[in-house]
């Protein structure tokens, strides 16, 4: 099975993780981890995003994959981790990828790390879970 999981550094995202590590997964899962970066994201300083916007962002996302997928290789039986930075429009980037990927299930966290998208399902795991070409698991975030 290949599997497709979609992390932004939400805290529905990191769940994501901590759900897949506590799974059963067979021999011959893959997994691909993917992170878009976000031009618009409002939690790096001005300063970093004037001078270097796109490597700031790639620098970010680029982070956040390996610590998670360290902990993949940790916690599944055949450890086939790959990660990958998209670009682009977050929801369109994600339908294309698990188009090329051929995934068979997508895993991501129900909001986002956004001020309005997080009062909505979260309008790019909706948009997902409507576009996706295989089954979509949708992870929440732990409530209090």
């Amino acid at each position: 099975m290949k599997i497709m999981i979609s992390l932004d550094g939400s805290q529905s995202s990191l769940r994501a993780i901590e759900f897949i590590t506590t799974r059963p997964w067979a021999e011959g899962d893959q997994f691909l981890i993917v992170s878009v970066a976000e031009p618009d994201r409002g939690d790096v300083s001005i300063g970093q995003a004037i001078c270097n916007p796109d490597e700031v962002f790639v620098a970010e996302a680029e982070k956040l994959l390996a610590t998670a997928k360290r902990r993949l290789e940790s916690h599944t039986p055949s450890p086939v981790v790959e990660t990958s930075v998209l670009n682009g429009p977050v929801v369109e980037s994600l339908l294309d990828c698990a188009k090329a990927y051929s995934a068979d299930l997508i895993i991501m966290g129900s909001e986002g790390r956004k001020g309005l998208d997080r009062l909505l399902l979260g309008s790019v795991a909706e948009a997902v879970l409507r576009g996706a070409p295989c089954s979509v698991q949708i992870v929440r975030r732990k409530l209090a």
